[in-house]
């Protein structure tokens, strides 16, 4: 009995295995790609090594020699895509060199003439400035000289004018002299005569020796007569050009610079007796045109008076 069930046993045994290799071979086993065969190598550390025992692993590592250098195998070549070898395409030479059109060549020369012409019209206006600026400062320089020699001829005239009054006073003084030494009223042993704190016989040219009157024109108690102390005058004061018949005096406070000029003239009340406006402007307009020595000593702007005395005609 017990070898019928073993037989039984075995025979189905048999058969489910029989199934499962069926089925494997139809629907489950596949064949395994076929490996590249190798070579076993012996176990180690280093390429280089001398011995026929296999030392023990817990042994000390041994001094790592040089590694020998080695060429690496060639790359084995990839079959080329033909559709690769179309969509990648490489150049191993230099792009040409770009050639410019007419038009461009053209608009190149119009720009370079065009800075040439303003390089030119910057140089112009350069020259121009220069040329005025030169001109400008050659009419500076002109103008400097004629002031210059203007200036120098002013001072000529005026020494002129000087020595010819100190002239004119000597010969004044002279006479005087003779007059009065024929009338007996001088001393022949003074030589200065005067209130003014100074040297010489002080008066005007055409006045009288008998007269105590030291300034004004010398005409006596008609006339003009100025007040300017330490200064003389050159020449004649200017008669007013008016015809009013009044009688009485008129007086004008001048100004008068370092170089003998009347610089400002105005009507002063004190000790005037007139105010005839015709004859205060005609006397003003006098004061103005009257003329005295130069003193570079003086002060810048000196004050002084001119008096006009009018009479009935």
């Amino acid at each position: 009995m017990q070898k019928k069930y073993n037989k039984q046993g075995v025979i189905g045994a048999v058969v489910f295995h029989l199934l499962i290799l069926a089925l494997l071979l139809f629907f489950g086993l596949t064949i395994l790609p076929q490996e590249e065969e190798g070579i076993l190598v012996n176990l180690g550390n280093v390429a280089t090594g001398l011995g026929e025992i296999e030392p023990p692993k817990s042994s000390a590592k041994p001094t790592p020699a040089e590694p020998q250098k080695t060429t690496p195998p060639p790359t084995p070549k990839e079959e080329s895509n033909p559709q690769t070898d179309e969509s990648v395409k490489t150049q191993d030479f230099d792009e040409a060199p770009e050639v410019k059109s007419a038009e461009e060549l053209k608009k190149e020369k119009e720009e370079q003439l065009k800075k040439q012409k303003e390089e030119e019209a910057r140089k112009k206006r350069e020259e121009e400035e220069r040329k005025r600026q030169e001109e400008a400062d050659r009419i500076a320089k002109a103008e400097a000289e004629a002031k210059r020699q203007a200036e120098l001829e002013r001072k000529r005239k005026e020494e002129e004018e000087r020595k010819k009054l100190e002239e004119q006073q000597r010969i004044a003084d002279e006479a005087r002299n003779k007059v009065g030494s024929a009338f007996g009223k001088t001393n022949s042993n003074s030589s200065s005569e005067g209130d003014a704190g100074g040297s010489g016989n002080q008066g005007y040219v055409t006045g009288d020796p008998n007269s105590k009157n030291r300034s004004g024109s010398g005409l006596g108690n008609t006339g003009t007569r100025f007040n300017l102390t330490g200064r003389s005058l050159i020449g004649k004061i200017p008669t007013p050009d008016e015809n009013e018949q009044e009688y009485g005096i008129i007086v004008i406070q001048i100004t008068v610079d370092r170089y003998g000029n009347v610089t400002g003239a105005e009507f002063q009340l004190k000790g005037s007796t007139i105010q005839n406006t015709v004859l205060k402007n005609a006397s003003i307009e006098a004061a103005k045109k009257a003329k005295f020595n130069s003193d570079p000593k003086a002060a810048a702007f000196q004050k002084g008076t001119i008096t006009f005395t009018y009479d009935l005609n």
